[in-house]
């Protein structure tokens, strides 16, 4: 597969042929990807899909199978969920600046709203290039209260590498509306290494280096690095662990908005046989500290979170190649400064584009 892929479809397509072996099919399919013969790779994706295949394996072919996608036509999410607290306002309404009490009364509503969410991924390869793609992609929240709309933009570059493991290097710019408005423009260089090993498991690394560009508040304008390690270990057939860890560091023209952060996440995904209910569970860890006095509240800003993250899906079950999810994401920021904590949940209904 590393030196000749024509060769490797040939021996594969022989040996499936002999054994119809779902382990040889998987890499019949996997060789047919990297060949760059993608309707023939699809059609034996789809096909080990009906299998029953361990999750970890399942999550490998709808990588595969949304990576075809998005090349061929266009990927998308769509779901409509309930935001408890979607302009993340804190519950505290009496504050003490410099000895004067405040009375905070929010000019946003604080009850609960429901939200539509899209998200569109689109990417084609250079003709005449080796894995040079062009991607771009957008995720839309609408509320009923248009100042908590936001959408999410991003268009890129991408040069891949993609054998047994998998590697890329991508350029590209983000960008933020928030309530109609832009928000940031953020360019952007970043890399991420996925190494496959054994019985499933793989270990992941990425890092990210930014511009921070914010039209209507300059003094967030400056950089950020972001780094992320993470690693996937397949426990039992239907049973599988992942924890990652990240770190970043932005600046900004006024210190005291220039921060470190930090996180930690410890998930799991479970399934059953005979339902082919799968449950997915996560916590997630954060940390972030500010470098200088807050002008307005006159202390050293710091900042703990914590979320949990439950997703149920039945991982048999494709309508038109969407798979429905239900999901419940639990968001909690303790802050020194009570005017920036905040919690929320989000509970919604999703349909994943997986072919």
């Amino acid at each position: 597969m590393d030196r000749d892929i024509d060769k490797a479809v040939e021996i594969f397509q022989a040996l499936y042929s002999d054994t119809k072996s779902v382990r040889v099919q998987l890499e019949l399919a996997r060789s047919l990807y990297v060949a760059k013969r993608l309707a023939e790779a699809k059609e034996q994706f789809i096909l080990i899909l009906a299998q029953p295949i361990p999750i970890t394996v399942r999550d490998k072919v709808e990588w595969y199978l949304s990576e075809i996608q998005k090349r061929q036509t266009l990927k998308f999410y769509v779901g409509v969920y309930q935001d408890s607290n979607p302009g993340q306002i804190t519950s505290e309404r009496v504050f003490n600046i410099f000895g004067q009490t405040l009375n905070y009364q929010p000019n946003l509503p604080t009850s609960p709203e429901m939200a539509l969410n899209l998200t569109a991924e689109v990417e084609r390869e250079i003709p005449g290039s080796n894995g040079l793609f062009a991607q771009a992609s957008l995720v839309t929240s609408t509320y009923p209260t248009s100042a908590f709309n936001r959408q999410i933009g991003d268009t890129s570059f991408i040069k891949r590498w993609q054998d047994f493991n998998y590697k890329d290097i991508r350029i590209g710019n983000e960008f933020m509306f928030y309530g109609n408005n832009l928000l940031y423009d953020s360019p952007y260089v970043s890399t991420r290494f996925v190494f496959n090993q054994p019985n499933q498991n793989s270990f992941g690394f990425s890092a990210k280096a930014a511009i921070l560009n914010f039209p209507n508040y300059a003094y967030l304008n400056g950089t950020q690095f972001q780094a992320q390690t993470s690693y996937t270990y397949s426990v039992f057939r239907n049973w599988s662990l992942n924890a990652e860890v990240g770190a970043d560091r932005t600046t900004a023209q006024q210190q005291a908005y220039s921060s470190y952060g930090m996180y930690a996440g410890l998930g799991t995904q479970v399934a059953e046989d005979s339902t082919n209910l799968q449950l997915n569970l996560k916590v997630t860890l954060s940390r972030r500290n500010y470098w200088d006095t807050d002008p307005i509240w006159g202390d050293n800003r710091s900042d703990g979170g914590l979320s949990y993250a439950v997703t149920l899906t039945k991982r048999d079950l494709y309508v038109f190649g969407l798979r429905p999810e239900i999901g419940y994401v639990y968001q909690r920021n303790d802050s020194n400064i009570p005017f920036y904590s905040y919690s929320k949940g989000v509970v919604g209904i999703f349909l994943k584009n997986v072919y």
